[in-house]
């Protein structure tokens, strides 16, 4: 878990008084925001102070560099025709290798010819086996002391049971024996290097092979052998952690180092920086984004990953079902509208003949590298929504994890952490990397203007905490348990939720799915909940836009397809559904399940906590009733991040001080057609900024390519803050946004250019764009009890009092006690005062140094 910032936590100890944080409830409705709560996160994290400010090992700065290895023995590491061995009397005729991270400390040794040092898997691991992988080795004739420094490594992982009964086997002790070095063509457990000591004596471990190749382990695991030198210069791996002489490494900078392969960026120029930690921040926004998908529905039924601790080769692959040709990816054929058995190229990096495409809904779009790109071009802020869906795991005939949604909630909040040690590996060490997972909206804004990308994790499942809806029985979940799943997810980092994906639950009704798509996915509705969708005539709605998603019945037909998310459809009907449901009469459809007493409960625990609520994918009924509890309660943590609203519902969001970013989808439209609107829905009484919901990695079809009487993106373009933009490329392809639309993730950034140049304002555009992630960050202030603006007309001024809290207090102390600025300019905040208008100005230390009237 990231950690936080001693201001934060100093504050939260004193720096406003025990009165201040207490709580802050909105008479008559029951909801109360526990402002402690809701600013803690930061005393519950894992580590004691940031990262980023901690002092660098020497070991995780050898990342991505050049290095030669001197032996004890004086002589370097050189080539031979089977294996290495420190026999090179100068640098010059030394193997330089490149140090590619696989974790924290954690290296693949890459030589010059796209080979690997490695331990011989023949020797490595006969006397121990480890979920079916050879785990330590043997040498005749050990120590007791050697015997043990196997052993010890081994009780975490093993047990002592296990590790008991190795004792009782007398031949154990006779056959530890160590292993010789090999040049490895493929990586590989026995090629997995930690890296310990200082840069004159380093050791390189081992580890014990956890039988998980795809995944990290721990940052510091037990150690299976360590690389040793002989006086002779042959390597070896000698059992256990090895202290002596042979065992320490010299690394000497060289040059003449393959290349490991990796996406290029193909974006240069300047990061743009806040002036300050605490200023207003610019950058784009996407609320909706599902990164760890390659783990929904199961883990197999999606192709590829975002990263893979061995590279780009193996994090870009079909799906193995896919089979030759690809003609076995039934799932694939039907959500992309193929002939089923049609086939499709199945070579992932480098040449992707197929794959990614923008609407190919069952292979990985956001390979980190391209959401570095994206990043590059102007991202600075996303939700990542952990989803799974357990009717549809169950049917998919295909997985590997368990098809409990909030396991997968888990699993996948794992994976995300992993993803972000993983990039502060390639950094140098943790805190260095681009990607950073954050808390509340004060460490976001830090992470902003420090130049990185504030990681939001959210939630989008069926079944959240576990309540499902059977029959109309929710008898399983009552409020105390509600409230205790809630704080489960939020210690898990979760700050953002939906209350339902695509089946009624015990929260909620759900909206549904239209056409086709509707027809089948209502076959899963009945599979989750003993029941259709109980959709009837909007017969009374005063409003046009209140209602649900249009159902067929047997008089229509469908004229949009399958829809944007078809991958559910798609599911079940390679499952064998049908699309056998109702014949509902005449639209418009209602859902009649509104919001429940349990529903209502849900919205405290996040109330309570200053979560952020997206009422997407819920019934009209219960969006209208979810926002009137949030109203009277004066709360305005409200973000509906994809499209799976109304208009209505957009307006009432924006009034209420939320966040509204429509789906991505093409550009041109987007710019033409969203922004218009919500430009003039806006309430000017609140931070107005444009985001997006890119819905990536799954789940939606994405931007198509640029129409024959659109404006065309020229490369290279200069673009967010003055970096210069040109085709994204990796491997062997490359992309033109015109030509193929957001085929990844990493062309959001070309996206984001075409959609200025299609707006009928492009410089107003831009600049709505740029303030997407600001008005999120407002948003998410008020919701944790930051108090709104003093300059807006409904709230009182500041007197001289609120002042005189100040007392040389930080950004975030400031922003607590007199609520947000108006104004968030270099080193100051800008307010309102009964008197006029002051600015509160921060000295070089962070504190406030003196109050200026304007």
């Amino acid at each position: 878990m990231p950690a936080r910032r001693p201001l934060l936590i100093s504050l939260l100890l004193g720096a406003l008084g025990a009165g201040s944080l207490t709580a802050v409830t909105s008479a008559g409705t029951g909801f109360t925001t526990d402002l402690a709560l809701a600013r803690t996160a930061a005393a519950q994290a894992t580590d004691p102070a940031d990262p980023a400010a901690a002092p660098a090992e020497p070991r995780y700065s050898l990342a991505g560099g050049c290095w030669a290895l001197k032996a004890s023995n004086g002589r370097y590491v050189a080539r031979g025709a089977e294996a290495f061995a420190a026999t090179a009397a100068s640098p010059s005729a030394a193997e330089p290798f490149r140090f590619q991270a696989l974790d924290l400390g954690k290296y693949l040794l890459y030589g010059t010819g796209a080979d690997y040092l490695a331990a011989s898997p023949d020797d490595l691991g006969t006397a121990v086996s480890l979920a079916g992988r050879t785990a330590t080795g043997t040498v005749a004739g050990t120590s007791d002391e050697q015997v043990d420094a196997v052993r010890d490594p081994l009780l975490g992982a093993l047990g002592e049971a296990q590790v008991g009964a190795l004792d009782a086997t007398a031949p154990v002790r006779e056959e530890v024996r160590g292993s010789a070095t090999v040049i490895a063509a493929e990586p590989s457990a026995a090629a997995e290097w930690v890296v310990k000591g200082a840069p004159g004596a380093f050791s390189l471990e081992l580890p014990v092979d956890d039988g998980e190749p795809e995944n990290p382990g721990p940052v510091d695991p037990p150690i299976a052998g360590t690389l040793s030198a002989a006086t002779d210069g042959a390597l070896s791996v000698v059992p256990g952690r090895d202290a002596s002489a042979t065992a320490r490494f010299a690394l000497e900078p060289a040059t003449g180092c393959a290349v490991f392969p990796e996406a290029d960026l193909d974006v240069a120029g300047p990061v743009l920086l806040g002036s300050t930690g605490y200023t207003e921040t610019r950058g784009y926004l996407d609320a909706h984004l599902h990164m760890m998908a390659f783990e929904f529905l199961g883990g197999k039924a999606r192709c590829g990953r975002p990263w893979h601790p061995y590279g780009i080769a193996k994090a870009l692959v079909d799906c193995d079902d896919h089979g030759p040709g690809g003609r076995g990816s039934a799932l694939e054929d039907i959500v992309s509208g193929k002939t089923p058995g049609s086939g499709h190229d199945t070579v992932g990096y480098p040449s992707f003949g197929y794959w990614p495409q923008y609407d190919s809904l069952t292979h990985e779009q956001v390979y980190y590298r391209w959401l570095e790109r994206a990043h590059l071009g102007g991202l600075r802020m996303f939700t990542n929504l952990l989803v799974e869906n357990g009717q549809l795991c169950e049917l998919y005939p295909l997985k590997k994890n368990s098809c409990n949604e909030m396991d997968g909630v888990r699993l996948q909040a794992q994976r995300l952490r992993e993803l972000e040690r993983y990039i502060d590996a390639q950094a140098g060490g943790p805190g260095k990397g681009f990607f950073r997972i954050v808390l509340d909206p004060f460490e976001a804004r830090r992470v902003i203007n420090a130049g990185k990308l504030a990681v939001v994790m959210g939630i989008e499942v069926s079944v959240p905490l576990d309540c499902r809806e059977y029959l109309g029985d929710t008898s399983a979940c009552d409020a105390a348990l509600v409230d205790q799943r809630m704080q489960e997810v939020y210690d898990l980092g979760v700050r953002q939720m939906e209350m339902t994906n695509k089946f009624d639950n015990g929260f909620t009704g759900v909206t549904g799915d239209g056409g086709a798509t509707g027809l089948i996915v209502n076959t899963g509705n009945r599979g989750e909940t003993g029941h259709y969708w109980q959709m009837d005539s909007c017969e009374g709605r005063v409003d046009p836009e209140d209602h649900d998603k249009q159902q067929l019945n047997l008089l229509d037909e469908d004229p949009s397809g399958q829809g944007r998310d078809s991958i559910f459809a798609g599911v079940l009907q390679s499952a064998g559904a049908t699309g056998v449901s109702p014949a509902y009469g005449p639209g418009p459809h209602c859902n009649t399940i509104g919001l429940t007493e349990l529903g209502r409960e849900f919205l405290k625990g996040m109330v309570k906590r200053g979560m952020l609520f997206d009422p997407d994918h819920m019934s009209s009924k219960a969006r209208r009733e979810a926002l009137d509890e949030l109203s009277r309660a004066n709360y305005s943590g409200v973000v509906s991040s994809h499209t799976w609203s109304d208009d209505t519902i957009y307006q009432r969001i924006l009034t209420m001080g939320g966040v509204v970013t429509p789906h991505a989808g093409g550009s041109e439209g987007f710019a033409k057609s969203d922004w218009p609107f919500l430009r003039k829905a806006r309430d000017d009484r609140f931070a107005f900024g444009l985001g997006f919901g890119s819905d990536i990695n799954g789940f939606s079809t994405q931007g198509r390519p640029v129409s024959a009487s659109a404006p065309k993106v020229t490369y290279p373009f200069t673009g967010f803050g003055g970096a210069v933009v040109d085709k994204s490329s990796t491997g062997t392809r490359t992309w033109d946004y015109n030509v193929e639309g957001v085929d990844h993730y990493g062309l959001y950034a070309d996206w984001a250019e075409h959609a200025i140049r299609s707006a009928s304002d492009p410089e107003a555009f831009r600049a709505d764009l740029e303030r997407g992630p600001e008005a999120f960050l407002q948003m998410w202030e008020r919701a944790i009890g930051v108090k709104g603006d003093a300059c807006r007309a409904d709230v009182a001024d500041l007197g001289d009092e609120a002042l005189k809290k100040l007392d040389a207090q930080s950004p975030e102390g400031v922003l607590l006690t007199l609520g947000q600025p108006s104004v968030r300019v270099g080193d100051r905040f800008e307010y309102c005062t009964d008197k006029g208008r002051v600015a509160v100005v921060f000295g070089a230390d962070e504190r406030v140094a003196k109050v200026v009237t304007l």
